[in-house]
């Protein structure tokens, strides 16, 4: 498994590596379907322990890279990921993230959106981060411009969520 860096924020905001002891927590959080409602398919819903289990042994074996979990005030409250691109995209890198709903409103996803990115900025070598957002998703463009994101493009009927195509917002932050 590979050694991600723990990094810490304002308001008891931390991103570190998921502890199987923060499994079943994390289950809970995940399990609500407004989670799923606004990520890809491949997110289990409804989400199990057994789910929570895969995904963290997923990270152990080095299949998934780039994996944070959010905790305030040391508890799990949700998971970041960034996915960096290749070949031609190299420079750029996918952010993803949830927070589970006890969590909303107070900042906590504004404030783990800006670590990851700065410290993608600043250790990583990228240039360019995006995150494509179901245009439904108000709260989540919201979290991304308060984290100096723009809205670059808007890809019409691009994705398909629960058979009802939506369009889908491209926002972007660059360190150019």
């Amino acid at each position: 498994m590979k050694t991600i860096a723990t990094l810490t924020g304002k308001n008891d905001v931390k991103l570190k590596a998921i502890e199987r002891s923060d499994l079943e927590d994390m289950a809970v959080l995940a399990n609500d379907p407004a989670v799923a409602a606004n990520l890809r398919d491949t997110f289990p819903s409804p989400y199990s322990l057994k789910d929570a289990e895969e995904f963290l042994s997923l990270i152990e074996q080095g299949k998934l890279n780039h994996v944070w979990g959010i905790y305030a005030k040391d508890k799990i409250a949700g998971a970041i990921t960034l996915t960096p691109q290749t070949d031609i995209y190299r420079h750029s890198a996918e952010i993803g993230y949830w927070l589970g709903a006890p969590f909303h409103g107070k900042g906590i996803m504004t404030e783990a959106v800006s670590l990851l990115t700065e410290y993608a900025f600043r250790e990583m070598n990228i240039l360019r981060i995006y995150a494509g957002v179901f245009a439904y998703n108000e709260d989540s463009q919201k979290v991304l411009m308060k984290s100096g994101y723009h809205l670059e493009a808007v890809k019409v009927k691009a994705v398909i969520k629960n058979d009802v195509l939506h369009d889908e917002h491209l926002m972007v932050r660059m360190n150019i």
